[in-house]
């Protein structure tokens, strides 16, 4: 078993999750898809070290439903996908999942309360500093 740079990219990102990544991504499982977006690399060349991975017994495969973009409809569309958890961490990232998912209505209402908030006056957006000034070459 070689330990690769990527190797320990997707074990990184497995196995460490913060609300940024749960925002952006959502709970684990990750397909090799995602995994490419986060470490970066085709999702081609992400899947084949994945299934090296799985052969080793780092990772676990399950199958999980994603949207994926399909060009045809020119939208994403529900499907099965083969996703992957991190053999070490597993367990605690299906309770992490469950937490999140528990959340959602919570964190839902919250967002929407906040653009309320915004477009009602009571929150001024943030705005970008004006850059009034022009670049002498």
């Amino acid at each position: 078993m070689r330990d690769t740079k990527r190797k320990r990219a997707i074990l990184a990102m497995l196995e460490s999750h913060d609300e940024w990544q749960f925002s952006e991504y959502g709970p684990a499982p990750y397909s090799a898809t995602t995994i490419a977006q986060e470490i970066g690399g085709s999702a081609q060349s992400v899947a084949r070290t994945l299934r090296g991975m799985l052969r080793e017994g780092l990772v676990f495969a399950v199958r999980d439903r994603e949207h994926v973009w399909n060009a045809i409809a020119r939208d994403h569309i529900p499907m099965t996908v083969t996703a992957y958890f991190s053999v070490r961490t597993m367990h605690a990232d299906i309770a992490a999942a469950e937490r999140w998912m528990d959340g959602k209505a919570a964190r839902a209402a919250e967002a929407g309360e906040a653009i309320m908030r915004v477009f009602s006056g009571q929150l001024r957006p943030p705005t970008l500093p004006s850059n009034t000034e022009k670049s002498r070459s």
